[in-house]
């Protein structure tokens, strides 16, 4: 069996399952993965624990059905889309282990040790911009029509996982010029669309985030360690955007230590760093819980009594990375 085998089932019950926290490049890519499948059988989305705010509009905006509560029982496939871990399926992680379904996989995030399926049924694409763009590869590639309103979808996942084009593969522009003529919809009009302001909450722990951190220098390399409440990954970013080559902010949420780490685009491209293969997945050989991400943008979740020393691990494997 292939992922492309995906498009083949017939009269089947398909779930399509995001990450816990489902951003707009989730939400979107397993809209247009159900537009496609839904033509020839029943199809639902399901998203584990949560939706993010921009998510959350775009998916009421756009009439994107989706469940937090689906029975497993029901469905004879299980798709996953923007993950590839069994962290990141927060509470859906036993019912998808004892799942005996067909399983297929789309995303763009570094390869996880703990694969949810064979790497025959996924379709893994790490240097994407975003899991939309995967599926616009997928698609063009089975020859599959995409819609206007796929178009958008893929439009704004890229444009949101991207951060408006703070990053991008060789062939995200290409892509998305393709996407606004499908669509028939001009660029503003979509950036609109992803567009969102801080909420004062935000606002206040990232600026806290910053009252707490500690500044490591090796030569002329800046690394930036926080500690925060909540929102670790926008503090991680705005560290990145004040100066700092590699951030760790790290908190405790929910009884459960997290930590996210960005390095600034560059940086990583100079030095040929991936913060997911060679920082946060080798803090499982430290310490139990699960790390993973992009080569700029990665997280780890452990127990909350191991924050201060899964922090400390950080700056010793970048130390460590960085001068050998």
């Amino acid at each position: 069996m292939a992922v492309k085998d995906i498009l083949q089932l017939r009269g089947k019950n398909i779930l399509i399952i995001t990450h816990k926290g489902a951003d707009v490049d989730a939400i979107a890519s397993a809209a247009v993965l159900r537009a496609t499948l839904i033509k020839n059988n029943n199809v639902e989305i399901a998203v584990p624990e949560h939706v993010n705010r921009k998510a959350k509009e775009i998916a009421e905006n756009l009439d994107i059905p989706y469940s937090m509560m689906p029975d497993f029982s029901l469905f004879h496939a299980l798709v996953f889309v923007d993950l590839n871990s069994y962290e990141m399926l927060g509470r859906f992680e036993e019912e998808v282990k004892g799942s005996k379904c067909q399983k297929f996989l789309f995303d763009h995030h570094t390869k996880s040790q703990d694969a949810i399926t064979t790497k025959e049924n996924s379709l893994i694409i790490e240097d994407a911009a975003s899991t939309t763009e995967v599926l616009s590869y997928f698609l063009k590639d089975e020859k599959e029509e995409i819609s206007e309103e796929q178009a958008l979808l893929i439009a704004l996942g890229i444009i949101s996982d991207t951060d408006r084009f703070s990053f991008a593969s060789k062939d995200t522009f290409g892509i998305i010029a393709d996407m606004l003529k499908i669509s028939k919809k001009d660029f503003n009009e979509i950036l609109s669309m992803v567009s969102e302001q801080r909420s004062l909450s935000e606002k206040i722990a990232i600026l806290k985030a910053m009252q707490k951190t500690e500044i490591i220098k090796i030569g002329d390399i800046i690394i930036a360690k926080g500690w925060i409440g909540s929102f670790e990954a926008q503090a991680a970013e705005a560290l990145i955007s004040c100066g700092a080559d590699v951030a760790f902010v790290g908190g405790v949420t929910d009884g459960h230590a997290r930590i996210s780490g960005r390095a600034d685009f560059l940086f990583a491209k100079n030095y040929g760093l991936d913060l997911a293969n060679e920082i946060f997945q080798k803090l499982t050989l430290f310490f139990e819980g699960r790390g993973g991400g992009h080569a700029t943008a990665a997280s780890f979740t452990g127990k909350a009594q191991d924050l201060e020393r899964i922090m400390q691990k950080c700056l010793d494997l970048i130390s460590e990375r960085l001068e050998a």
